[in-house]
């Protein structure tokens, strides 16, 4: 076999250390001689191209050790305690992050879907936390891909599309937030050639036909560019084209209805220029001679993206009237733009020898990849494999959109996210207080949708405030997780002080009183069924919110047909007809176990895709799960039993039309208002702006508590509304 040598720039490392990579270079080939790839390769060659990718990327002499024996813990006999003994912790540390990372590794047995979906949902959170332990397992990762991509001919079809689509889902996307887009085009073109290889043919046939008409357009204005720049005073500027990747092409194109005429960028004038100044004047000057599109001018140098590029882009009527885009920028913007965090590697590298023969080019993140180390925190904060791996995936792997405090401080946040997100974002008390917002100056509620380059404005209250629906419509993990620990960390004293005074306020119309007068076994076995330890647990949950008192009182009193302070009228005639809790026309069967017959107390059951099943109450049958039970009775002919006087108070943002709405939903509910008085609370402290918060006290009859819920929830899902509470 012919002998197979490592090749990088030398000059860079120390003596010991490229002796040290000589070693390893020495050990790995030892360990993996004999060992073929698919193609009928010498294995070594995977790992010495790895390394040669990593060392071109500027990193240090560990991490090309680590690349050159990141397979022999897997694929040879030797173990990390021994790796470790040999090259040191560091490199047996980066092999042990990069081994862990098996994406393909899936079960050995066949099988399905959903065993496929778990394994690869396993293998990207091992790449996700290997990557905030230590940023450069990544890059390993992202150099270990690209040679696998490169060589991807060799393997069989399935294989092929399997490892593809995984690099179009998850690789591609992680070099696109590490700010890597050379290496993002790469991996792109290579799975889309695998993934979808008749809609590449189709493209690459498309696009050939399109390039050699702009060739020759390009190198005409290349020419005409660098003319009128060196008459502006830009002696020194460097002029390419180029023309965009076929999988960005391919994106584009579902856009415009396959239209490539459509696709201004198709091929591209790029300019780089010693510094920023530089680039304003080169813009100016671009304008001078060619009319832009106003829409397309775009400053990422003042605004950069998420990931940290940063260039000038315009789009003008070039040459002969073509459209064409002009992207300006410094060498270093250039540098990061191709090669993200592997360009920051390389810049501290040589910034001074010493420095970098002390491994401090690596030792610290740029604050716009700081969301690596964040990793770290959404493990810790996040409870579970898959709510850290929802976080992940909507935090980096989603579309970014960023937008604009009204000082015009810039956040990026995930797609869809709403004002709340941003609040959060921009600081965790901020969002905790938050009661409105503006969207570009007009008022928009808190689930609005956020778009790119929105202007967003907070309105807040003095004091803390959040509301649990929140967790419904919100979409950064970092604001599910605050509005969740508020609630947790909220004063265990007084939740237990308010869970006492609204369970006892209900008791009081169920035939009860004071808690401490429910019969101690009662009280047991209904803390049992509720799964809490003790009084103080479930009346904590019941002041901050987490469990409501009606299915408490349902466990405390199960044979209470209905509130004690509602005349009972004897019924000898009923319908037939079961009314559901709420009064909506839920559908409904009576149980076949039980059997249920008037006048028998009925309890129902919500049943997966079957409506409602009403049984007995006491049934043996009745599942334990009393977040689904409900309430159910039997119509009777005789309506004339008396109704339940309850005070309601409401408090909202003060708006025209609020009475309205308020008495509107209650009598769309076929209920009375006996009385109803309105008061403003004042204006509360705003960040923008000063919104009015109103109290609004009235007393409506229902028939049973049963009713009140259901009028109560109605009232809170309207427009402004802060808080619906029974008095």
């Amino acid at each position: 076999m012919n002998k197979i040598s490592i090749r990088y720039s030398q000059q860079r490392f120390t003596k010991e250390q490229n002796e040290a990579i000589d070693w390893a270079y020495s050990v790995a080939t030892t360990l993996h001689e004999g060992q073929l790839r698919k193609d009928g390769q010498p294995y070594i060659i995977h790992p010495v191209a790895v390394a040669e990718t990593v060392a071109e990327w500027g990193m240090g002499h560990e991490a090309v050790m680590a690349a050159l024996l990141h397979d022999v813990v897997e694929d040879t006999g030797l173990t990390l305690t021994e790796l470790s003994e040999q090259f040191g912790d560091k490199v047996a540390e980066l092999v042990d992050g990069v081994t862990k990372i098996r994406m393909s590794a899936l079960p050995s047995r066949p099988a399905g879907d959903s065993a496929r979906q778990e394994a690869s949902n396993e293998n990207l959170r091992k790449l996700l936390l290997a990557t905030a332990q230590d940023y450069q397992v990544i890059l390993i990762k992202l150099a270990d891909r690209l040679h696998n991509l490169r060589t991807l001919e060799y393997l069989k079809p399935e294989q092929r599309q399997r490892i593809a689509r995984e690099s179009l889902g998850v690789f591609a996307p992680l070099a696109d937030r590490l700010g890597m887009g050379q290496v993002k085009a790469e991996i792109e073109d290579l799975g889309f050639k695998y993934a979808q290889p008749e809609d590449y043919v189709r493209l690459v046939q498309l696009v050939r036909a399109t390039t050699r008409k702009s060739a020759h357009y390009l190198t005409l204005l290349k020419h005409d560019i660098r003319q009128f720049l060196k008459e502006g005073g830009i002696e020194d500027a460097e002029v390419e084209g180029r023309q965009k990747h076929l999988y960005s092409i391919h994106k584009k194109l579902a856009k415009v209805n396959g239209d490539i005429d459509k696709i201004y960028d198709l091929v591209a004038i790029r300019i780089v220029v010693p510094d920023e100044a530089a680039c304003y004047h080169v813009l100016g000057l671009i304008h001078q001679h060619y009319k832009p599109l106003i829409y397309r001018i775009k400053d990422y140098i003042a605004v950069p993206k998420p990931n940290g590029y940063q260039s000038l882009h315009t789009t003008v009527f070039a040459r002969d009237g073509h459209i064409t885009e002009i992207q300006i920028r410094t060498p270093q913007m250039h540098a990061e733009a191709e090669h993200g965090l592997a360009a920051h590697f390389y810049y501290d590298a040589h910034k001074t020898s010493a420095a970098y023969a002390k491994g401090q080019g690596a030792g610290r993140l740029p604050d716009k990849l700081k969301w690596v180390g964040q990793l770290t925190d959404l493990q810790q904060a996040t409870e579970g494999r898959s709510e850290f791996l929802e976080g992940a995936r909507k935090e980096l792997f989603n579309d970014q959109i960023f937008v604009f405090s009204p000082k015009g401080d810039l956040y990026d946040l995930p797609e869809g996210s709403t004002p709340l997100d941003f609040a959060f974002a921009v600081h965790s008390g901020l969002g905790l207080r938050t009661m409105g917002a503006k969207v570009n100056g007009r008022m928009v509620t808190l689930d609005h949708r956020l778009e790119n380059r929105d202007v967003v404005e907070l309105m807040t209250r003095r004091e803390p405030s959040p509301n649990r629906d929140w967790l419904k419509f919100v979409k950064t993990t970092a604001a599910k997780n605050r509005i969740r620990g508020w609630f947790r960390a909220a004063s265990r004293e007084a939740n237990i002080a308010r869970g006492r005074l609204a369970l006892e306020a209900d008791l009081g119309a169920w035939g009860g009183g004071r808690i401490e007068d429910v019969a101690a076994r009662q009280l047991a076995d209904a803390l049992d069924a509720l799964h809490y330890k003790s009084l103080d647990d479930l009346l904590a949950a019941i002041g901050e919110g987490s469990t409501a008192t009606l299915p408490v009182i349902r466990r405390l009193f199960p044979d209470a047909g209905k509130p004690a302070s509602v005349q009972v009228v004897k019924r000898t005639e009923a319908t037939g007809r079961i009314l559901v809790e709420g009064g909506e026309e839920l559908p409904y069967t009576l149980a076949p176990c039980c059997q249920p017959v008037f006048p028998q107390s009925v309890v129902g059951y919500i049943t997966r895709g079957s409506g409602v099943t009403v049984h007995a109450l006491g049934c043996s049958n009745l599942p334990n799960d009393m977040e689904r039970f409900v309430g159910c009775r039997w119509e009777t002919l005789d309506n004339a039993s008396e109704r339940l006087l309850c005070r309601l108070e409401v408090v909202a943002v003060n708006r025209v039309g609020l009475i309205s709405s308020i008495t509107g939903t209650i009598a769309r509910e076929g209920l009375n208002i006996s009385f109803i008085r309105s008061d403003a609370t004042g204006p509360a402290s705003l960040v923008a702006d000063r919104v009015e918060e109103v109290k609004v006290s009235f007393a409506i009859e229902v028939r049973d508590l049963f009713e009140l819920a259901g009028v109560m929830k109605r009232l809170e899902q309207l427009p402004g509304m802060i808080s619906v509470r029974r008095l």
